[in-house]
């Protein structure tokens, strides 16, 4: 069996090659089919949890990986083993690590065949692994945060709708233009206050009265706020504003502030023993509570941007009484 050397290469020793490899945090592996194990450099047994230079069982490699990627994985592997199939795969997966971590890795893998040794598959192949975690979590919150601005959008639009009509009922054709342009200043200045960069860090009350000054003085007067003074980061701000923005608007299309004499309680401070900055949004006498049917987006909002932007702790409760959200934010949150 005989391997080519790109031409581009031929001229780096192998010590370069290596060096070349180390400043690139590649990890590389060998795949022994005769034998069924695999064989890893440091880098790739560090992040797969197997000592590096020994032989490892195939079967006990293919246990660290993910195993809601595997199935993916398994197929793409029995096509590289076919003889008359690619030789070459290349997979973004999740692997877990022997603590329990999930970690994403991008594999190159590439297989070479000895007929007259095995004919009925490759006798070596050669995987090249990078972790690639940091860019995966950062390609999910950009998704996720694009999705949150066209729902955050359309969520706008539906204020802007409600205020334009309430206003239609309430003041004159004369009054009408000036009014409205008042209350959209209003959302306007949210918005900036919320994509501003650099702006430094936000008083907690201020940023939930910003949010809730979009809607009518009536719901907002049956909204009680009670806690210390709490500043956040511009990030942290962010985020919890889109928070408190969703938690409104669910209130006022369907929960607490959707029925007369609903209310609505925000505190912050000790509610949960582990953290001094724990966000709690509870809401008494609106429409009998249930759980929602599926997960859409604004789940997503309230569940996930906080865990996945913040490593926040959220908990949420649908009691017949009235929903229940609880967001413990971590000290990383909080302004200096």
């Amino acid at each position: 069996m005989t391997t080519k050397v790109a031409p581009q290469y031929s001229h780096l020793s192998s010590t370069e090659m290596q060096v070349g490899l180390e400043v690139a945090r590649v990890g590389i592996g060998r795949v022994d089919y005769l034998k069924d194990t695999v064989r890893m450099d440091g880098l790739s047994a560090e992040l797969f949890g197997f000592p590096d230079n020994v032989d490892i069982p195939r079967s006990e490699f293919h246990s660290r990986i993910h195993p809601d990627d595997w199935p993916v994985v398994e197929r793409e592997v029995d096509i590289l083993l076919a003889p008359e199939l690619p030789d070459v795969i290349d997979l973004t997966h999740r692997i877990l690590q022997p603590g329990g971590q999930v970690r994403w890795v991008n594999a190159r893998k590439r297989v070479f065949f000895d007929r007259a040794v095995r004919p009925e598959g490759p006798i070596e192949g050669v995987f090249a692994v990078v972790d690639v975690t940091e860019y995966m979590r950062a390609k999910e919150q950009t998704n996720l945060l694009i999705g949150e601005l066209n729902h955050r959008t359309k969520n706008l639009i539906t204020v802007v709708q409600g205020i334009s009509r309430l206003l239609a009922r309430t003041v004159s054709p004369e009054e009408f233009p000036e009014e409205l342009n008042k209350r959209l200043m209003v959302l306007v200045r949210n918005q900036d206050a919320m994509v501003k960069e650099g702006a430094g860090s936000f008083e907690l009350s201020e940023l939930l009265r910003s949010q809730l000054a979009p809607f009518d003085e009536e719901l907002t007067s049956r909204v009680e706020m009670t806690g210390p003074r709490l500043r956040l980061n511009a990030a942290a701000a962010q985020v919890v504003g889109m928070v408190v923005h969703e938690l409104a608007t669910n209130a006022v299309k369907h929960g607490a502030l959707s029925k007369q004499g609903g209310r609505v309680s925000v505190n912050w401070g000790g509610e949960l023993a582990h953290s001094d900055a724990a966000l709690v949004w509870k809401e008494r006498g609106g429409p009998k509570v249930t759980s929602p049917s599926r997960r859409g987006f604004g789940t997503q909002v309230l569940e996930t941007l906080p865990k996945l932007s913040l490593e926040a702790d959220v908990a949420v409760s649908y009691d017949e009484s009235g929903f229940t959200y609880r967001m413990s934010l971590p000290d990383s949150a909080l302004a200096p």
